[in-house]
């Protein structure tokens, strides 16, 4: 951001594989001029729910309001601050 008070910040979200989560997740930033500067989506052990890991810059402050805007996108079963992938898929599982 122009400001320069942003800091990147990666977020993983497991989601179902539907049509326009992509465009979904990507509102969540866009409304609120956040720039995302990576995504990548990757495969999960079940076939109907996949991985999307982005990093965006926002102020580390803005962290939980952007995860509880993700969660409220109905495909998303949930997001994580970036960290041990394994332990979050067991928190998405046992939920």
């Amino acid at each position: 951001m122009e400001n320069g008070l942003a800091d990147s910040s990666r977020i993983s979200v497991y989601v179902s594989d539907t049509n326009n989560v992509l465009s979904r997740l990507l509102q969540v930033f866009g409304k609120s001029r956040f720039e995302v500067t990576y995504m990548q989506v990757f495969d999960t052990e079940d076939e109907n729910l996949k991985l999307i890991v982005l990093e965006a810059s926002f102020p580390k402050e803005m962290l939980n309001l952007i995860l509880e805007r993700i969660e409220k996108i109905v495909e998303v079963h949930r997001a994580f601050p970036q960290q041990d992938e394994a332990q979050n898929l067991a928190a998405v599982r046992n939920a």
